[in-house]
């Protein structure tokens, strides 16, 4: 089967949704806020859903893959989530998911001790 460069850019959606949901979940695991762990379980069914567009594009069905991936990115943003960034948080910083740790049971962050 003879593909076109739509195969590749559903893929690379997919891949986009992929980002996303492990982004989610990383924010998740460092902050343990509720509204990231929602948005990570359901980043796995978007990612699912993202997936089946691959299959949609590599069978000669490219605008109904990609159409798959742009409803499944749609979706991804509508999910609620807290707003961790403050005002003085860079592009990179919100691509990457850093956030400060959230700090369990009285431990101090690193380098400063517990009084």
């Amino acid at each position: 089967m003879a593909s076109t460069y739509l195969l590749y850019v559903t893929i690379f959606g997919v891949i986009g949704v992929a980002y996303l949901w492990l982004r989610d979940a990383r924010i998740f695991y460092r902050t343990g806020d509720q509204t990231y762990r929602k948005a990570a379980y359901m980043g796995v069914l978007f990612t699912a859903f993202a997936s089946m567009g691959i299959y949609f594009a590599y069978q000669q069905a490219e605008f109904i893959g990609l159409g798959i991936v742009l409803i499944a990115l749609y979706l991804q943003g509508k999910v609620e989530r807290n707003k961790l960034f403050g005002p003085d948080a860079t592009a990179t910083d919100r691509l990457l998911g850093t956030v400060p740790v959230k700090t369990s049971r009285g431990s101090a962050p690193k380098g400063e001790k517990n009084k």
